[in-house]
């Protein structure tokens, strides 16, 4: 049911050229991801599919800490959307990794089997860093511009903020819902 609804959620937004998003908590998120690390992205590419028809950016990730899962020391990271032979697509709610950048990811295998791994839930899995020198923290967020979130109380659409915390608080509440599996 949730694929089905994620699914035709895409297909509407791919259509209307704008992304919208059903919030998912971290608690949902860690249960719809086989793995969730922390990890440093090392190297970015970007291709076409087969039938060069849509281009998908790759993300070469190095593994610093494990919150769910048994990934190997790297993963590669699939998205939809990059630039490649002079074309650039671009998908709102994507967010692009940019090599060297820090992020906290929940991840889950891609459906063409691969050997890659996609985001859960768009840009909803993939937390970035960001440090609050003040308080001598690492915050973390997982909003992005261009996305929409459909509030399930009222069905109203508004843009997508994402949820911002300390990395402390998130780690926790990952790994309090990873041992409720």
């Amino acid at each position: 049911m949730k694929k089905t609804l994620a699914a035709i959620l895409l297909f509407v937004a791919w259509s209307a050229q704008a992304t919208m998003v059903k919030p998912m908590s971290v608690e949902e998120l860690t249960s719809e991801a086989s793995a969730v690390i922390e990890g440093q992205a090392v190297e970015t590419w970007s291709s076409w599919n087969a039938v060069h028809s849509r281009i998908y950016t790759f993300t070469r990730v190095r593994v610093s800490k494990t919150l769910k899962g048994t990934p190997a020391d790297t993963v590669v990271v699939k998205q939809l959307g990059g630039s490649a032979d002079g074309y650039t697509q671009h998908v709102s709610g994507v967010r692009a990794m940019q090599t060297g950048e820090d992020a906290l990811l929940f991840l889950r295998p891609s459906e063409a089997h691969d050997g890659t791994m996609v985001v859960v839930g768009l840009m909803q899995g993939h937390f970035r860093y960001s440090r609050d020198t003040k308080a001598g923290s690492t915050i973390v967020n997982n909003g992005v511009l261009g996305a929409e979130e459909l509030q399930s109380n009222s069905r109203q659409v508004q843009p997508y903020r994402g949820s911002a915390l300390t990395l402390a608080q998130l780690e926790a509440r990952v790994k309090k819902a990873a041992s409720r599996e």
